[in-house]
């Protein structure tokens, strides 16, 4: 009886433990294939952003045309995060303008288009734009512009404290002065 017992106890011990032994290794061949493949499809992504050089001459250019006019703005230059690189406040612009004119930037950056396009279908009743207007940071008002190199939206502009077909110009002045700059 001692013997069936032993006999029993050691089958049964090799068994469960061949049985253990073989799901250890089968894990932890699936663990390393796995730690293996992540790495080998994960890739860091490129993104280009306006450089503060740009950005500033984006602004002084757009402020200094905008003065020519008599207008009293603020500007914002931002990235293609919607991060400010900078902003500008000029003499007489009106408080709510600062802050206006980084939404018009970010509208711009966030939609890859002209903000002025986003208010003419949100006029025209165009029901997206009418729930995207409640997003944070996006107005549908003229006076924001993407800035483009090579078909890739990489920064914004916005502007405001004048109408939007005034300002328009000023802004597209400063981009073209760093055209040359984004290609």
């Amino acid at each position: 009886m001692q013997t069936d017992r032993t006999t029993k106890a050691l089958v049964g011990d090799t068994l469960w433990g061949g049985i253990i032994s073989t799901t250890i290794r089968f894990l932890s061949t699936l663990v390393c294939v796995c730690a293996l493949a992540v790495p080998a499809a994960a890739q860091l992504t490129v993104r280009r952003d306006l450089s503060y050089a740009i950005a500033r001459t984006v602004a002084d250019t757009t402020m200094a045309r905008c003065l020519t006019e008599n207008l009293q703005v603020s500007i914002h230059v931002i990235d293609s995060s919607g991060d400010t690189i900078v902003a500008l406040r000029g003499d007489g612009a009106r408080p709510f303008t600062f802050e206006n004119s980084y939404e018009k930037a970010f509208t711009a950056v966030a939609f890859r288009r002209p903000s002025a396009e986003m208010q003419a279908e949100y006029v025209e009743g165009n029901m997206t734009r009418a729930q995207q207007a409640d997003f944070p940071h996006v107005v549908m008002i003229g006076g924001g512009m993407p800035i483009i190199a090579d078909g890739e939206v990489v920064g914004g502009v916005g502007i405001s404290g004048a109408a939007s077909t005034a300002t328009d110009v000023c802004v597209q002045a400063g981009i073209d002065a760093v055209a040359a700059q984004l290609r």
